[in-house]
C-alpha cells in the first residue's frame, strides 16, 4: 500500500502540529492504560490496535518514511 507522506512545508504547518500533539497525547494515553488496569485479553488488543494506527499516523512525520 503507497502512503502519502507529509513533505517539509506540511510537516512545519499548524495544523500538522496540532494533530501530532493530539496523537503524542493519545499514545501516551493509551500507553497508561494499557499498563495501569487489569485489562481481558480483548481489551488489551483492542488498546495495542488503537496503539498501532496512533504511531502508523505519527510516522508520516518521520524522516525515514519518505524514503
Amino acid at each position: 500500500m503507497n502512503q502519502q507522506i507529509l513533505d517539509d512545508h506540511e510537516l512545519r504547518s499548524t495544523v500538522w502540529l496540532k494533530i501530532k500533539a493530539d496523537l503524542e497525547a493519545q499514545l501516551a494515553e493509551r500507553r497508561e492504560y494499557n499498563d495501569g488496569h487489569s485489562l481481558t485479553d480483548i481489551e488489551t488488543a483492542t488498546i495495542r490496535g488503537e496503539i498501532k494506527v496512533i504511531k502508523k499516523l505519527l510516522h508520516m512525520g518521520k524522516e525515514e518514511a519518505k524514503k
